[in-house]
C-alpha cells in the first residue's frame, strides 16, 4: 500500500521579526517535564525543602555560568538573565513553594507548580497584554528548576550540525544565547508575541520569527520542510512546488528590499524640499540598543521603564534604575535619550505598593497620578534619571498629564530631588530638559498653556486615540472603531503641533502612527519635528521621507482637515499615496512596500494533514 502524500498546511501566527526562509524543522520538545503529585510524610518535609533549595541553587549557578559564557556580540542580553536570577528567589514563587510543601505535605515539584499557577493568576488579572506576557519569564525559571528536580535531560543547541528552523512551544533567552547561531534559520514558536524576549532576540540576531502559533509543535514533524514568513506570520508545512516558487520570489523581493532600504539608515531624514526630521527609536529592553544604532536612530525618543518594575515582587531600587538609565545614556551618546517616568497603574505590577482595586484602572490611579501620590516611588525614579544625566544627553518625559497643576507639582518634585542631589554632591545635568506626553483630550485643549511649562511635547497617539474616541483597542466589539484618521484625531494632532511651535518648543510623536508609512505624509504636512518608532521601521521611514515633498504634504493636510469623516480622509490620502509614491505601496495589502504585497497564497488553505499518530 503506497504511503499517503501529505498536503501543504499553512499555520497562522504573529510575524515578530521580518524575513522569509525555507528549511528543515527541528523540534525542541525538552520543555515537557512530567510533574506528578506525591503526598509526603511529616518526617520528609525538611528533606523535600532541602531538595527544592538545592535545585534552585543549582539553577542559579547554571544561569551565572550562562552569563559568564555569553559571546561578546550578545553581551547586551545579559540583563534578561540577571532578572531570571532575581526571579529564582522571588517570594511569590520561592517562599510559597516552601510554604506549600509544609502546609499541604506535597513534593517539591507539585508545590512549585502550584506556586507558579498562583503567580500566573496574578498576571492574568492585568489588562495590559505586554505585562501579562512577562509570565513567560517566570515559567522559564520554574521550568529550569523543575528539570533539575526531575532529572530531565537537556538539549544542547550549540551542537547543531545543519541549518534548521527551530520549532518550540516556547524558547527561553538562554536557549537563544546558547544555540549555534549560524545553524539557525528562523524561530517558530507556539507562545509569545512581538514583545516577548524571543521576538526581540530574534530581531537582534536578524532571524525571521513567527510566534503565537499555538499548535506548531503538534502540527510539525522534525525534518519536514518549512517556509517561514516572519512579516505576515505564515508558516507553511510541507510546501508543494507552487508554494516554494511563490515564497522564493517573495524571499528575493525581501532581500532586494532590505538591501535597498538599509542604505537609508544613516542618511538624514530630509524631504526633497529641505525639511529635516529627527528620527528616534522607542525601546523597552537594553538589548534593543544595538538594533537602534544599526538602523540609524538619532537617539531614543522613548525609553519605557515599566519593564524594570514588572519582574519582581519588590520595587526596583534607585541603583537598579540608575544603572539601566546610565547604560542607555552612555551607549546612545552623543545622541539624546528621553526617559519616561513610570506609566502603569497599581493594578499592573507586583510590588510592595499597596493600592485598592479600581473599577476602571485605565481612568484611575496610573502614570503621573500614581507617582504624585506615591512620592517616594517618584523620587526614586527622578534621582536615578538625574544621576544618569551625568553620563549622556538625557531628557525626562512625564506621561498622562491632564492639566497645568500636575506639571507644577512635577516640577516641584524635580527641584526638590535636584536640591537633595546637590547637597549630597552627586553630579547631574542642571539644565536637563523636561517634556510631557500629550495623550488625553484635556491636554490637547490646554496645549498652549502646557507648552509654556515644558521644553518639548511628545504625542502618544495610542492612548490619545483611545481616550478621545472612548475605544478600548483590546475589546473585540469596538476595536474596529479605533481610527487614527478620524477627523477629530487629526485636528487634535494639528492643534498640539501648532501650540508647541507657537511657544517655541518641539513636538514629537512616539505612538504607533510614527512608524506607519501610510500616515507619514500627514505628519510631515502638519510640521512635526520628530518621530520615534520601533527601530526596524526607521530605514523605511527615512526612505519615504526622502521621497516626500513638504509643500505637497502641507497642501494634503489642508485638504484633509476640511473633511468630516474618516472614510473621506482615507480615500483622499490613498489617492495622494498613489500619485506621489507610485509603485511604493500595494493598496490592497496594508500599504506597505511592494514586496510585502506579495502575500496572496496560491491554492486552498489546508487545515488538516496526515500525521503518523
Amino acid at each position: 500500500m503506497s504511503e499517503k502524500k501529505c498536503d501543504p498546511v499553512i499555520l497562522k501566527g504573529i510575524g515578530a521579526s521580518p524575513g522569509v526562509v525555507i528549511g528543515p524543522a527541528f523540534l525542541l520538545d525538552y520543555h515537557k517535564v512530567k510533574i506528578l503529585r506525591r503526598q509526603i510524610e511529616i518526617s520528609e518535609i525538611d528533606q523535600e525543602k532541602e531538595r527544592f533549595a538545592k535545585a534552585v541553587s543549582e539553577a542559579e549557578n547554571q544561569i551565572k555560568q550562562l552569563i559568564a559564557e555569553i559571546p561578546e556580540e550578545l553581551r547586551e542580553h545579559s540583563g534578561i538573565f540577571e532578572a531570571h536570577l532575581l526571579m529564582l528567589k522571588d517570594r511569590a514563587v520561592y517562599d510559597r513553594t516552601l510554604k506549600l510543601i509544609s502546609e499541604e505535605k506535597i513534593n517539591a515539584e507539585w508545590a512549585l507548580n502550584k506556586a507558579l499557577d498562583h503567580v500566573r493568576g496574578l498576571f492574568e488579572q492585568v489588562k495590559d497584554q505586554y505585562i501579562r506576557e512577562r509570565i513567560e519569564d517566570f515559567e522559564y525559571v520554574v521550568r529550569r528548576v523543575q528539570k533539575l528536580l526531575s532529572g530531565s535531560p537537556s538539549v544542547d543547541l550549540s551542537q547543531l550540525e545543519e541549518p534548521v528552523i527551530l520549532v518550540a512551544h516556547d524558547l527561553s533567552p538562554a536557549d537563544t544565547i546558547q544555540m549555534a547561531k549560524e545553524k539557525i534559520l528562523a524561530f517558530v514558536i507556539d507562545m509569545g508575541s512581538r514583545t516577548s524576549h524571543t521576538a526581540i532576540l530574534g530581531r537582534s540576531l536578524g532571524l525571521p520569527v513567527v510566534v503565537g502559533l499555538e499548535n506548531a509543535m503538534s502540527s510539525i514533524l522534525s525534518g519536514e520542510i518549512l517556509i517561514v514568513d516572519g512579516l505576515h506570520g505564515d508558516v507553511v508545512v510541507n510546501p508543494d512546488a507552487e508554494l516554494l516558487r511563490h515564497y522564493r520570489e517573495k524571499q528575493e523581493d525581501y532581500i532586494r528590499y532590505r538591501l535597498d532600504v538599509i542604505q537609508y539608515s544613516n542618511l538624514p531624514a530630509e524631504t526633497r524640499d529641505g525639511l529635516r526630521f529627527k528620527i528616534k527609536a522607542n525601546i523597552e529592553f537594553l538589548e534593543e540598543i544595538s538594533s537602534v544604532i544599526s538602523n540609524g536612530a538619532e537617539g531614543i525618543g522613548l525609553y519605557r521603564t515599566e519593564v524594570l518594575y514588572l519582574a519582581h515582587k519588590e520595587l526596583p531600587t534607585e541603583e537598579d534604575l540608575f544603572l539601566a538609565c546610565k547604560e542607555v545614556a552612555e551607549r546612545m551618546s552623543p545622541f539624546p535619550t528621553t526617559i519616561r517616568t513610570l506609566d502603569i497603574g497599581g493594578d499592573k505590577f507586583l510590588s510592595s505598593v499597596s493600592l485598592d482595586d479600581e473599577t476602571n484602572p485605565a481612568l484611575g490611579l496610573r502614570a503621573i497620578r500614581l507617582c504624585l501620590k506615591e512620592s517616594n516611588l517618584f523620587h526614586t525614579q527622578l534621582r536615578a534619571i538625574l544621576r544618569a544625566s551625568a553620563y549622556g544627553d538625557v531628557k525626562i518625559i512625564f506621561p498622562l498629564i491632564s492639566g497645568r497643576s500636575e506639571i507644577i507639582q512635577v516640577k516641584e518634585h524635580l527641584e526638590k530631588t535636584k536640591d537633595n542631589l546637590r547637597r549630597e554632591g552627586i553630579p547631574f545635568d542642571e539644565d536637563i530638559k523636561i517634556g510631557i506626553m500629550i495623550e488625553v483630550p484635556s491636554a490637547v485643549l490646554l496645549a498652549d498653556v502646557l507648552a509654556r511649562e515644558v521644553d518639548f511635547f511628545s504625542i502618544g497617539t495610542n492612548d490619545l486615540i483611545q481616550y478621545s474616541l472612548a475605544i478600548d483597542r483590546g475589546n473585540e466589539y469596538v476595536a474596529h472603531l479605533y481610527e487614527p484618521l478620524h477627523p477629530g484625531v487629526l485636528r487634535m494632532i494639528y492643534r498640539i503641533i501648532e501650540a508647541a511651535h507657537e511657544a517655541g518648543i518641539e513636538a514629537a510623536i512616539c505612538g504607533e502612527m510614527a512608524g506607519e508609512p501610510m500616515y507619514l505624509p500627514v505628519l510631515i504636512g502638519m510640521g512635526l519635528d520628530e518621530l520615534s518608532m520601533n527601530a526596524l521601521d526607521i530605514p523605511k521611514i527615512k526612505r519615504m521621507i526622502r521621497m516626500s515633498n513638504q509643500n505637497r504634504c502641507s497642501a494634503l493636510v489642508r485638504d484633509l482637515l476640511e473633511y468630516s469623516t474618516a472614510q473621506k480622509i482615507r480615500g483622499h490620502l490613498l489617492d495622494f499615496l498613489t500619485s506621489d509614491f507610485p509603485g511604493e505601496f500595494d493598496l490592497d495589502h496594508g500599504l506597505y512596500p511592494d514586496f510585502v504585497g506579495r502575500d496572496a497564497i496560491p491554492g486552498p488553505l489546508m487545515t488538516e494533514r496526515c500525521l503518523p499518530y
